[in-house]
């Protein structure tokens, strides 16, 4: 070999970090470009199945190949080279190959003239290693400045889904002897799940049980409102686009072919489910009426539906709940779920169970009234308070009262039919409580709730009074406490704030 310190020294000037042209002609793992592409590194999905002998991930193209630059100045001619790949993970499907050249498949030696010389394994690169070394020489020619390695490999077998790190390395060798380089170090390889469900409350109602309507119909513009939307979910495709095994884009329809949800109503669906005799209650989505379960009163297992090639519109798996449109039956207040169940299209291949869940659905809830006093004296206080509940509307309607420690924090309540000379039902269209001692409520609270008590550093309360009647303004509930002096010859009022 000829090749001497000087041009040694030339060649090891710079780093190999700096790119001399990005690869545009192919699809692989560029380790100059890091983490700032998309090629970079690979994504493959998590749905994936890895058996016990290991997932094989392969390539027919060239995204699995990796590119970078091997030396940011040129190298003389006989200088020995060798090029270490080494994988933090995995092994190699099939011998990879090597070749250089100028980062864009073009030539990379004697300024572009020739091709490099051919390169050769020198160790590794079998099935059982995860890790390839490379020799050749220089020969007659001059490795252009910026010329960049070209690692072509046909596949990988992992045993697990930790994301893999490439490691190059490259070393220079004159009469001198070898001289390590800078090399390269980057991400090569990962996973992320192609689907996911997601609840969905684009189209969502909001409408609530009109307790002025009896909390037989939903509260809308219009009396009589016998349905409500309550959202649904979406079955999402990752817009990212995680890789199948064979290293090819995958679509929804390549994981899952079908998805159907199981409703649950935690209180039941009684007034949805009043038997076929009676016409209009149902529980539907897009693809018709749901099943009510004879076995379990909270259950409703909607049609099943076909999956897409990508994320659903919104609103596409919407559910609706009707009652009839002659209704007598109480809404009952509950939370909505839908668990989603899929069925897989590949199923030796992918696990569909990423697309399965349980979201969130609108819950149903009454509408009503509120109202609060921020002061209240406590039980053993020398002025003694009462307070009185009354119903303005023209409904009955059930009533409770939560009291506040005036930390603002620590809160309980109770229905105001747990409170000493509270009514025994729902409050009476029209009608007010006699007066409740706060002994009495205090007393009640701390029997529902034994934890709670009065503030360390405030003996004071607040309260607050929720009715399933009325709504903002006329008809919303009313709070007033009275309290006496402790002589007993001065008596006074406070009327509530509504909420």
């Amino acid at each position: 070999m000829t090749f001497t310190k000087k041009k040694l020294a030339a060649a090891m000037t710079g780093t190999l970090l700096a790119s001399v042209g990005v690869q545009t002609t192919q699809a692989a793992v560029d380790l100059d470009l890091g983490a700032t592409t998309s090629a970079n590194p690979i994504s493959y999905a998590s749905e994936a199945i890895i058996g016990t002998s290991g997932l094989g991930l392969t390539d027919a193209g060239t995204q699995m190949d990796i590119v970078g630059t091997m030396t940011a100045n040129s190298i003389a001619s006989d200088t020995d080279i060798r090029v270490t790949l080494t994988l933090s993970s995995g092994v190699f499907t099939a011998p990879p190959t090597m070749t250089i050249d100028d980062g864009a498949a073009g030539n990379g030696c004697d300024a572009g003239a020739n091709a490099c010389p051919a390169t050769t394994i020198f160790t590794g690169g079998t099935t059982a290693d995860s890790a390839v070394t490379f020799n050749t020489n220089s020969g007659t020619g001059v490795v252009d400045a910026g010329a960049h390695f070209n690692f072509a490999l046909a596949g990988l077998t992992v045993t697990d889904q930790s994301s893999v790190t490439a490691t190059v390395g490259v070393e220079i060798a004159d009469n001198f002897g070898p001289t390590t380089l800078p090399g390269l170090s980057g991400s090569y390889a990962g996973f992320a799940a192609l689907m996911s469900v997601a609840a969905d409350q684009t189209n969502a109602s909001g409408e609530a049980i009109d307790v002025v309507q009896n909390s037989i119909y939903f509260a809308n513009a219009a009396t009589g409102d016998n349905s409500t939307n309550v959202g649904g979910y979406r079955m999402t495709v990752n817009t990212a686009g995680p890789l199948g095994v064979t290293t090819a884009a995958l679509i929804g329809t390549d994981v899952v072919t079908t998805h159907q949800a199981t409703v649950t109503a935690a209180n039941g669906f009684a007034a949805f489910n009043q038997g076929t005799s009676i016409a209009g209650d149902d529980i539907a989505n897009a693809g018709g009426s749901g099943t009510f379960s004879t076995a379990d009163a909270t259950l409703a297992v909607m049609p099943t539906a076909a999956m897409g090639a990508a994320t659903d519109a919104a609103g596409a798996n919407d559910i609706t709940l009707s009652v009839p449109a002659a209704n007598t039956v109480i809404i009952d207040e509950t939370t909505l779920t839908a668990t989603v169940a899929v069925t897989g299209a590949n199923t030796a291949v992918y696990d569909a169970s990423s697309a399965t869940g349980t979201v969130s659905l609108q819950s149903l809830a009454r509408n009503g009234s509120s109202a609060r006093l921020t002061f209240a004296t406590n039980p053993e206080s020398p002025y003694p308070m009462s307070i009185r509940i009354t119903n303005p509307s023209s409904i009955a309607g059930p009533a409770s009262i939560t009291l506040t420690n005036d930390d603002g924090v620590t809160s309980a309540s109770v229905p105001i039919t747990d409170i000493a000379g509270g009514p025994a039902g729902d409050l009476g269209a029209g009608a007010s409580t006699a007066l409740l001692s706060m002994a009495d409520v205090f007393a009640a609270v701390q029997a529902a709730d034994a934890t709670f008590d009065l503030g360390a550093t405030s003996n004071k309360l607040r309260v607050s009074a929720i009715a399933e009647f009325g709504a903002a303004g006329a008809t919303a509930v009313v709070l007033n406490a009275f309290s006496l002096s402790s002589d007993g010859t001065t008596f006074s009022m406070v009327t509530n704030a509504n909420l």
